[in-house]
């Protein structure tokens, strides 16, 4: 399965970026150039900022976190991942070298996806394909980062 989630605004990012160029607007009866600088980030916003996910086919809405743990968790996680083990095993720092899980996740947890890559050769290479998880393990996987 390939990675294939594409970043989307979500409503808070369209806020954020419509006060911005709502204030370059209001600026602009003052400055004339600040507020057009201030409207153009805020215009700039709108097109690069986006903090939300989506799986390609899919039109959940998804948060997305990225946690380096120890390589030493790596036979928990990978068991976890593969329903054979209840309570993963998560520990925080690059004891006996480093993994990363990659959680993309529904803000109520009905849905989540993820993925562990191990750090070799100056790169993370993936050792997992994009698992998806039911709530339950979401839940605990989301309690331990």
């Amino acid at each position: 399965m390939e990675n294939n989630f594409k970043k989307v605004h979500t409503p808070v990012d369209l806020i954020i970026s419509g006060v911005i160029l709502l204030a370059g607007i209001g600026i602009f009866f003052v400055s004339k150039w600040g507020g057009m600088a201030v409207a153009l980030c805020g215009l700039l916003s709108f097109l690069v900022y986006k903090s939300g996910w989506k799986r390609e086919g899919d039109e959940t809405p998804l948060q997305h976190r990225t946690v380096e743990v120890s390589r030493n968790c790596k036979t928990s996680l990978m068991e976890f991942l593969e329903g054979k083990n209840e309570e993963p095993d998560v520990r925080h720092g690059n004891e006996g070298g480093t993994l990363l899980l990659e959680v993309w996740y529904a803000p109520d947890l009905s849905k989540s996806y993820v993925q562990l890559s191990e750090y070799m050769e100056l790169r993370f290479q993936k050792i997992t394909e994009i698992v998806e998880l039911n709530e339950s393990a979401t839940r605990k996987l989301l309690s331990k980062l």
